[in-house]
């Protein structure tokens, strides 16, 4: 504990001076005891990577602008360069706003991607490959990488079960795409839909009393 000499008052931490006026602090015993240890800020290890990482992104857009105004007849596929990139740091920037939890984590990148496939499938002249592979491989990756890190990390139940039920709700929206003709090539889609129901069957039979505990408590039931 260190005591301002002028304000007469004790000052905990690791201050060198008082906060009220500034003069230097001076030690009130020869061992002196800090209650509450002084914790520097710590500087965001990733913060050089992260601007690393924005010059390269800005390295690529200027040089693909560049290379397509030299070379104008192959058309305007620089646009593409820059929405791959904003593709990227969307991504990118959500995975770290969310990195704290991992399931939140997964579904927030789960949507996003699917957001982007078929944004991408519909301005590059809709070929259907996000309905017909992506979205359907994206929500079997999830509900797989959800059920496997429930177990590796031993969560308690009320942890994943939304989340769980959640992208099983995901996955069913591929059988849409089969019933209404939009997807053309359908094995991805019923596995992805089999898969979701299997997964749903298996929450009702072994953790029924858990949803319903979980489902009165998040609805205040």
């Amino acid at each position: 504990m260190k005591m301002c000499e002028k304000c007469a008052v004790s000052v905990s931490g690791g201050f060198e001076k008082c906060p009220l006026c500034q003069n230097a602090l001076v030690s009130e015993t020869q061992n002196e005891y800090e209650p509450f240890p002084f914790i520097p800020l710590v500087i965001n290890k990733h913060s050089l990577l992260l601007r690393l990482l924005m010059l390269c992104s800005v390295a690529v857009v200027i040089i693909s602008f560049t290379v397509n105004w030299m070379l104008p007849q192959s058309g305007f596929w620089s646009l593409f360069v820059v929405a791959g990139v904003a593709c990227v740091w969307l991504s990118l920037l959500t995975a770290i706003r969310k990195r704290h939890n991992i399931l939140k984590n997964l579904s927030y990148q789960v949507t996003i991607i699917s957001i982007l496939s078929v944004l991408w499938d519909v301005f590059t002249g809709w070929h259907g490959w996000s309905v017909d592979y992506v979205i359907p491989i994206a929500f079997a990756s999830v509900m797989t990488a959800t059920a496997i890190l429930a177990r590796i990390l031993k969560m308690p139940t009320e942890t994943y079960m939304v989340y769980s039920v959640l992208l099983i709700l995901y996955g069913i929206i591929p059988a849409i795409f089969v019933l209404s003709g939009l997807s053309t090539i359908i094995y991805p889609s019923l596995i992805c839909v089999a898969g979701s129901l299997l997964s749903l069957a298996a929450l009702l039979i072994f953790e029924s009393r858990n949803m319903i505990e979980e489902l009165k408590r998040r609805l205040h039931l």
